[in-house]
């Protein structure tokens, strides 16, 4: 693999998040597999976050035992065979993820953050968050999402590739990483744009061609020589389209290009990318 799509571009370091579910455990296999692809550096990271609820003595020894047993399975992760033959370090943080995450993205010099989701939805969701909504609404650097709809493990090398845009601000750099990721495996990469669609009419072919267009334009110069590139435009509630696109295909990924974090973070749960993510038989990478 060459990295000539695109100079912005390059995967060197991985952060990984972990609470040591077995969602979290595929997205360290997801991790390592493209750390070995790209041949870059894993970091694993745990945030400690203990109930605040407790205090005293009792609040001290769960505390401490937490510790232990985070150092514990940090190691485990340590020596896993994922890991094996590729660079990584493992740590455990005290604070807020959101506090706490900006630094350690930086001091490792961090391209790429791997984080599975519980997706939650509804009520849940509107009182505790979503961690994996926070961090890719937060930080500058792609996050690769494995959601609780991917049910099979991930593809180390994604054979056919979905990337939707919406032509906004990171429409160019989301599609540099589409383009980079279908080279490294020649994949099938579909570029897909969906057109509001006006209650009296469906738009006219004059917008489709001009979608078209402006799809196309996206296209490196000699990028179809190594991958197979289609343009598609539906019209409809983008989450929806998606998804159905999402079956037609049948990605191995979904590349998404990310809005700038709004305002009131309350009623981000019904951004397209978070109900994708939350619903997606395949991880879903959100560039900003």
């Amino acid at each position: 693999m060459t990295s000539s799509v695109s100079p912005r571009v390059a995967i060197r370091n991985i952060l990984v998040l972990t609470d040591f579910s077995p969602a979290s455990d595929e997205a360290l296999r997801c991790a390592a597999a493209w750390a070995r692809g790209f041949g870059a550096a894993v970091h694993v990271v745990h945030f400690l976050r203990p109930s605040q609820l407790l205090a005293g003595d009792a609040y001290v020894d769960l505390s401490a035992q937490a510790q232990e047993e985070g150092r514990l399975k940090l190691a485990k992760i340590a020596g896993s065979p994922e890991l094996e033959g590729i660079a990584h370090a493992t740590e455990m943080d005290y604070g807020e993820i959101l506090d706490d995450l900006p630094a350690i993205v930086t001091r490792n010099h961090v391209d790429l953050i791997v984080l599975a989701s519980a997706g939650r939805r509804g009520l849940n969701k509107m009182l505790l968050g979503s961690t994996a909504e926070k961090v890719f609404r937060t930080v500058r650097q792609p996050v690769l999402m494995l959601g609780p709809g991917v049910t099979t493990p991930p593809s180390a090398e994604p054979r056919t590739i979905l990337f939707a845009t919406d032509f906004g601000e990171a429409a160019e750099h989301a599609s540099s990483y589409a383009f980079y990721l279908a080279q490294w495996t020649q994949a099938r990469l579909v570029l897909l744009h969906v057109m509001p669609a006006a209650s009296a009419h469906a738009p006219g072919l004059s917008d489709v061609n001009l979608a078209e267009g402006r799809l196309r334009a996206l296209i490196p110069p000699g990028a179809e020589s190594w991958c197979q590139v289609e343009v598609a435009v539906r019209s409809g509630k983008p989450a929806e389209q998606i998804r159905e696109a999402t079956q037609l295909y049948a990605p191995d990924l979904i590349v998404l290009g990310a809005r700038r974090a709004p305002k009131v973070s309350l009623y981000t749960g019904w951004a397209t990318a978070y109900d994708l993510m939350s619903e997606s038989p395949c991880p879903v990478l959100t560039v900003r």
